[in-house]
């Protein structure tokens, strides 16, 4: 009896480091080419996605917002964030807590900054916000898929933070920020998060269930 338990038990922990092996490669491969984009690549990128980003109703109804600062090549929203600031947005930033996120309040080059043990820079004071009342939160990604699901770095931060939040009507939309090329084939899990959209230099994707919150 115990064999025939032990192989589909054997099997699947097999198939599973399978997976775990290739999202790794794309992983690696997909960094590399982020990180070989040259400095007007990434800024004309950022700028295409702000302009897209500023003409949906869905930001200009949005009050507080949340960004992240980029790192290894991801999309910047700095530009974003800045414009969302100037619009009087109220804007806010992760801070790793455990295996979670807490949103931090942020003032563009006023708010306090160190950074954390990935050397990222996060608010250094503690003025957080409940995820679940945050309108919009823009998140970095390694890749995307066009069912919305996203391969992030691995430590699951994002998706340990949303995945107990009762998204009422999509708040917060989360919406990932990337270059085209990052849209990939990969095995997501059951405990990752769906984006409800995902913003590149070239297009706003979105399922059609979402798509209605998004104009």
């Amino acid at each position: 009896m115990n064999r025939w338990v032990q192989g589909p038990i054997r099997t699947a922990a097999i198939w599973g480091t399978i997976i775990s092996v290739n999202n790794q490669s794309l992983r690696k491969s997909i960094r590399q080419n982020r990180r070989s984009l040259d400095q007007e690549r990434q800024q004309c990128t950022a700028s295409v996605i702000t302009k897209t980003i500023a003409s949906r109703l869905f930001f200009r109804r949005a009050t507080r917002v949340a960004f992240y600062m980029p790192f290894d090549g991801e999309v910047s929203p700095v530009e974003l964030c800045s414009l969302s600031f100037d619009l009087g947005k109220q804007c806010y930033l992760p801070r790793v807590t455990g295996s979670k996120l807490t949103f931090e309040h942020y003032i563009p080059n006023l708010t306090p900054m160190r950074k954390n043990r990935f050397n990222i820079p996060e608010p250094a004071s503690r003025q957080s916000i409940s995820p679940k009342v945050l309108d919009v939160v823009f998140m970095p990604l390694v890749a995307f898929d066009q069912s919305g699901n996203r391969l992030g770095m691995g430590k699951g931060y994002y998706d340990n933070t949303f995945a107990g939040i009762d998204r009422w009507w999509h708040k917060p939309l989360l919406i990932g920020l990337a270059h085209s090329f990052q849209d990939a084939a990969f095995q997501s899990h059951s405990g990752d998060v769906p984006m409800d959209a995902i913003v590149t230099e070239s297009s706003l994707i979105s399922s059609e269930q979402r798509r209605k919150h998004l104009h």
